[in-house]
């Protein structure tokens, strides 16, 4: 039996509208995400600890990391579970790309160097953001806490006052030149700490889970440095504690037009991103060795004085 064109044709456009059904039917393979770093867990002394610094006159003593204002907590001993952690902050690319997916508001204007800049977001979005990004990686991904972001930025709870390559402060190296545009905004374009993490000491601030043992329930916790006011006194200690916004803040502000309607008490907005975790199976917590990283002074040059505020 011979068939017609018309049959012919009608029977390609079943069989095409079939095979894309299929095609739709299959699971797609996700984008690629940010890059993990796993660290081991074990034992350190969480807050604010002693160093021996260097004047720069040549005299040493030793000091606290964080000065009494900069909110530190203090010592207490914490152990912290293996997991992996964002090799660098969250890049505007894939904020957005999260903002669509979830059908969010988009931001009020576009973002220059978009994978190559953290994104600002609030905490809440923070959070949602790292469901978000575990879910299409398949872990179980969320903010760090306090603790588990000072042991990776410790290189897993060492005595060092900043996340850079080697513990000391030295812009134009490992950190960005005071008022310099080159390289200041781009994540990744300085060394790593010696686990391989970048971007902890410069960038943008990074919302943390507080401790509900140790903080207010009602505020929320940043640490890091931060570009927009680089210091040397944003050591690995100090923490910054931001307040709900009101109404008549976020009416105010252009930037944050997007968040308008949102229930009162439940808008923390600072210049500060996410860098994910994710819990990993391990062998055991066994605690920090006593032998120093051959990559960290024994002494520490103190710049504060030097540098801006």
């Amino acid at each position: 039996m011979r068939h017609t064109p018309v049959r012919l044709s009608v029977t390609l456009i079943i069989a095409s509208i079939l095979l894309l059904l299929v095609l739709r039917s299959l699971p797609t393979r996700p984008e690629p995400g940010p890059e993990l770093i796993p660290v081991e867990g074990g034992s350190f002394m969480a807050g604010n600890f002693q160093v021996p610094m260097r004047a720069p006159d040549g005299e040493q003593s030793v000091q606290w990391v964080a000065q009494a204002d900069q909110g530190a907590l203090d010592p207490y001993p914490v152990e912290v579970s293996a997991f992996s952690i964002m090799k660098k902050e969250a890049t505007n690319a894939l904020y957005d790309r999260f903002l669509k997916q979830t059908q969010r508001p988009a931001r009020w204007q576009p973002v220059k160097g978009d994978d190559e800049q953290a994104a600002n977001m609030p905490y809440d979005e923070a959070e949602a953001f790292c469901t978000w990004l575990g879910k299409n990686s398949g872990l179980d991904m969320r903010l760090p806490t306090e603790a588990e972001w000072e042991y990776a930025a410790r290189g897993r709870g060492q005595a060092i006052p900043w996340a850079t390559d080697n513990g000391q402060w030295q812009a134009g190296r490992n950190l960005p030149e005071p008022d310099s545009g080159a390289n200041k905004h781009k994540t990744g374009a300085f060394p790593p700490n010696p686990l391989g993490i970048q971007d902890m000491a410069n960038g943008l601030h990074e919302w943390v889970i507080s401790d509900p043992n140790r903080d207010p329930a009602h505020v929320r916790i940043f640490k890091g440095g931060s570009n927009t006011g680089t210091s040397s006194r944003d050591t690995i200690p100090t923490r910054g504690i931001v307040f709900p916004l009101s109404d008549a803040t976020i009416q105010a502000k252009p930037e944050l037009a997007r968040l308008k309607g949102r229930p009162a008490g439940t808008v923390y907005f600072q210049n500060a991103t996410a860098r994910c975790v994710a819990p990993l199976k391990s062998n055991g917590t066994p605690p920090v060795s006593a032998k120093p990283d051959s990559t960290v002074p024994p002494v520490f040059n103190d710049v504060s004085v030097s540098a801006p505020s």
